[in-house]
């Protein structure tokens, strides 16, 4: 005989803060153990023992969590109370208004997302982040900024697409000024501040802050704190000694463009180095990355030919 449970993630404005469980002594296969579990939902569900987790989780959360394979170590709680030891056999489902909801079952452990896709009837194929870039040693995360950001800004920046090349970079520090710190507000700067040195390049996270704002909004240089005054207005140059004069006759000052990439390639490293020192955070990186969109990562579909033919030579 063997205990075997029945998890309820029970989410409320999608964050689940309790669960709800049901042991049961069974002895059969595993196949067989899942089969009986899933064929006792509804029973399970309307006797479940609830738990109040020591500490709540989000639904993406969840879900970022179940694609590394490790989606119940968010309700270990559960284990704990029941001594249940190292690898129980168990079903988790969640509910919402008291009643189970799903659109996909598998087996605990990392997604294969195509085949999610396909059965969800989702059109064409697309290559899963997380399992291209997951080698032995954890997931590559050099790579995985360099294609997904750093190829395109040095293929504007080498084409003298200049100011095209800046506005992908700081909207990079915008990506992984989210992936670091959520939507809290100043993410940028407070990224910046914490990892960049920006120095020897003159100018600080502020005032980089707004010429963000400037040319992703206007593609200008007047921020809005900018044409109040209460922030410096500053610009990019390429090329140059780095002792050439910073300061221009139009009162902006110019910063080295390259020393910006090369400083913010550095302070990549010193981000990346945080992962290795704490692993824990890989669970909120694979649910911040999972939101972002690239050109590494595009949907491939044979369509009939439609006549639409775009040429932008």
């Amino acid at each position: 005989m063997e205990h075997i449970y029945n998890i309820f993630l029970f989410f409320e404005d999608d964050i689940c803060s309790s669960v709800g469980f049901q042991a049961h002594d069974y002895l059969g296969s595993d196949g067989e153990s899942i089969a009986f579990l899933r064929a006792r939902l509804s029973d399970d569900l309307r006797d479940a023992e609830k738990l109040t987790l020591t500490k709540a989780f989000s639904r993406s959360e969840y879900n970022a969590r179940c694609r590394m394979g490790e989606g119940h170590h968010l309700f270990d709680d559960v284990f704990a109370k029941k001594g249940a030891g190292a690898s129980p056999l168990f079903v988790s489902t969640p509910v919402r208004d008291g009643i189970v909801f799903f659109n996909y079952s598998s087996d605990h452990g990392r997604f294969d997302m195509n085949a999610i896709a396909a059965s969800l009837g989702a059109k064409g194929e697309m290559d899963d982040w997380l399992a291209k870039y997951t080698n032995d040693d954890g997931i590559d995360l050099p790579s995985l900024v360099h294609d997904d950001y750093f190829l395109a800004i040095k293929l504007t920046f080498n084409a003298r697409h200049y100011v095209s090349a800046m506005k992908l970079l700081v909207s990079c520090i915008d990506s992984i000024a989210y992936i670091e710190h959520g939507n809290e507000q100043g993410a940028f700067t407070k990224w910046l501040e914490t990892y960049a040195e920006l120095a020897p390049l003159g100018i600080t996270a502020v005032e980089l802050w707004e010429l963000r704002n400037g040319l992703l909004h206007m593609t200008n240089l007047s921020a809005k704190k900018v044409y109040q005054g209460k922030v410096r207005r500053i610009s990019f140059r390429v090329g140059g000694r780095q002792d050439y004069p910073g300061q221009g006759a139009d009162g902006i000052y110019y910063f080295d463009f390259y020393g910006l990439i090369q400083s913010f390639a550095e302070a990549l490293r010193r981000w990346i180095e945080t992962y290795n020192n704490d692993r824990d955070k890989f669970a909120k990186f694979v649910e911040r990355y999972d939101e972002t969109v690239s050109d590494s990562r595009i949907a491939v579909t044979r369509v009939a030919q439609t006549g639409f033919d775009p040429d932008f030579s």
